[in-house]
């Protein structure tokens, strides 16, 4: 065998081997550095995506609340300074105001309830507050019976229910901020409905309801 073409095959064996052998170091890093790059984007876009998720289900959420805590005080405000019994001889109203409870006759829209005067009970009920409706004749005699009542659930997840009232029980003395308003003669001019929900991002400024 001559040198020459075993050294022509030596050659093309040893650059065949060359060409075969796996990354340099350099090409490794910049692999490396590539893959780091793009999961960084990655990671990015999922945390952008989470966030912009999460801010749209809050406002979502507290457009809710708003609708619902507005609902409350239409209700409110639609209470009637009319008396609920005949044998009743003091003039008092059927509005009866406590710190979690409010008892009064309103006016229903007749949408989801007939039209008309209803009893209307807003009450918490463990995290809910709930309003009870009751088809109301205005004034009704000893001994008659209490129509029945539609429960509606109007907020989930609260906390804490305060309702104030403003006014005065007597005419001679000045209105101020009331815990309770029972066994008076009139409506109170303001009541303030504040209501704490266990999601603090929830709550908003206590509305006032002439």
């Amino acid at each position: 065998m001559t040198p020459a073409p075993y050294n022509r095959r030596f050659s093309r064996v040893a650059a065949r081997r060359q060409s075969e052998q796996g990354l340099t170091l350099i090409e490794l890093l910049l692999s490396l550095a590539i893959l780091a790059i793009l999961t960084g984007f990655l990671a990015g876009g999922l945390f952008m995506g989470r966030r912009a998720f999460a801010a749209d289900h809050a406002n979502q959420v507290g457009s809710e609340t708003s609708a619902a805590i507005q609902t409350i005080a239409g209700l409110i405000g639609s209470a009637l300074p009319i008396r609920l019994k005949e044998a009743d001889q003091h003039g008092e109203i059927g509005f009866e105001g406590r710190e979690e409870v409010l008892s009064f006759v309103g006016l229903s829209e007749g949408r989801s309830l007939p039209g008309g005067p209803h009893r209307i009970v807003l009450r918490r009920n463990g995290n809910d507050v709930v309003a009870d409706f009751a088809a109301s004749n205005g004034a009704r005699s000893k001994g008659s019976r209490e129509p029945a009542a539609t429960s509606v659930v109007v907020l989930s997840g609260v906390h804490q229910v305060r309702l104030r009232y403003f006014g005065t029980t007597d005419t001679k003395a000045k209105p101020s901020w009331r815990a309770d308003w029972l066994r008076v003669e009139r409506l109170p001019n303001l009541v303030s409905i504040q209501i704490e929900f266990e999601d603090e991002r929830r709550n908003v400024p206590a509305p006032i309801v002439p």
